[in-house]
Formats: structure tokens, C-alpha cells, sequence
């Protein structure tokens, strides 16, 4: 969901032509699963066609599941990294997401530190922040350091952690890596296209088709994901 909003934005922003890992048999399907999913969110161009080229791997398999030649052209063909890819499930355990997760993360860096350096724009989550010892504070900032983990619900999260703790060691080591942690993402603010899949668009789907709703009164907040993209 918030992958077909960030390359349509790519697209649209820029000129360049952009390299997107995908799960597929062929060069054929990898496009049109691609295009597909900008067409569900009313984001296809046909412009795009041409711009967008898949790179038929796995984010869970060592060198992003790429034979070594494959994986040397990419890193010197591409300019910057935006890691958006992630096994997204609130079920999961830790060891089923580290994989994908963990391991992608640092094949990621391993793509973006050969031939050249590459810039790398690592998409994560506020959840790094839903420790015990987090939920003591009464602010916690952007810039403070990762220091908990202690009580982190869930496996994503926790996956999300530890592969920002990674990021974060290719940072002081002198790769260039910008994180970006993500609340909760919902609908186009002007199309209201949004993920069926999604947790909270779930819950009020729920509460639609059972005329009822639970007695609660907590503050949500949001965030729309044409909003995002654009940042």
C-alpha cells in the first residue's frame, strides 16, 4: 500500500527510471504485478510503464535472492535506495520476520555500499518506541537513541528495532541512511482509496457490518498516505 504510493510519487517527482524488487516467475509478471497494484490505489499513468523495472527477487534470501552478477549490476546501475520492503504481520513471531525483515535490511546496506555509495531511505515504524521503558517518558524524540526493547509487543516490531539498530551501525560507519518511522498510515485524503488488508480499516468495516461499535474513548491518530508519500 504505502510502496504504490511512494513509486508513483518517485515517478511523478523525478525523471528517473525506478528498479523495484518484486516477488515473481518473469520479467512480464513482476510488471503487471507492479502494475496492478498502482492501478488498485488509482495511481497508474501509463507513462510509467516504461520507467518502472522489476528485479525478479526475495527480500528474505541472501543478495535479495539475485545471483551475484545480478546483484553486481544492480548496485551499479542504481543511484539510491528507498527500503520500503518488509514482511508486514501483527501475528508473526520474531523468527518468522527476521528473514525478511533483518536479513533484507542488511542486504540492502550491502547493495547500497558496493561500486559506489548509495544513499539509503530505510522506512520503519513508531512502534521501535512501544517499550516499557518508552511508555515512562513523557516525550520521546525523534533523535533520541534506540536504547530499549524490553517488552516490545509483536514481532514486527521488534523486527523493525533490530534492523534499525543496523541501520543505524551502517550510518556510523559512514553510509549514508535516513529512517523514517511510519504511524498509522490510512486513505488517500481526496480519493479515500485505501488497503483492505489494514488493521483499522478492518476494525471500521467491522463495526459497519455489525451496526455496532465497541465503548471506548482513545485518541487515534492518522496519517494520509498521499500525505506521506509526499514527505
Amino acid at each position: 500500500f504505502v510502496g504504490a504510493f511512494l513509486l508513483a510519487e518517485l515517478l511523478q517527482q523525478t525523471q528517473a527510471d525506478i528498479y523495484c524488487l518484486v516477488c515473481a516467475a518473469n520479467f512480464t509478471t513482476g510488471k503487471q504485478r507492479l502494475e496492478e497494484n498502482l492501478k488498485a490505489y488509482l495511481l497508474w499513468e501509463a507513462s510509467f510503464h516504461s520507467r518502472i523495472i522489476p528485479v525478479l527477487g526475495d527480500l528474505s534470501q541472501p543478495l535479495l535472492g539475485l545471483s551475484e552478477g545480478q546483484f553486481h549490476l544492480i548496485a551499479e546501475k542504481i543511484n539510491s535506495i528507498y527500503h520500503n520492503g518488509a514482511l508486514v504481520n501483527h501475528v508473526y513471531p520474531y523468527a518468522l520476520l527476521k528473514a525478511a525483515n533483518i536479513r533484507g535490511t542488511e542486504e540492502v546496506l550491502r547493495l547500497a555500499s558496493q561500486i559506489k555509495i548509495k544513499p539509503v531511505h530505510f522506512i520503519s515504524t513508531t512502534s521501535v518506541f512501544d517499550s516499557n521503558e518508552y511508555f515512562k517518558l513523557e516525550v520521546v524524540q525523534e533523535n533520541d537513541p534506540l536504547e530499549h526493547s524490553q517488552g516490545l509487543p509483536g514481532g514486527y516490531a521488534q523486527s523493525k528495532w533490530v534492523a534499525e539498530k543496523i541501520v543505524m551501525m551502517a550510518r556510523d560507519r559512514g553510509l549514508p541512511c535516513s529512517i523514517y518511522r511510519l504511524g498509522r498510515v490510512t486513505w488517500h485524503s481526496q480519493t479515500g482509496v485505501w488497503n483492505p488488508n489494514d488493521l483499522f480499516y478492518r476494525f471500521i468495516k467491522g463495526c459497519i457490518q455489525l451496526k455496532s461499535a465497541p465503548e471506548m474513548n482513545s485518541m487515534v491518530e492518522i496519517t494520509p498516505v498521499d500525505y506521506l508519500a509526499k514527505v
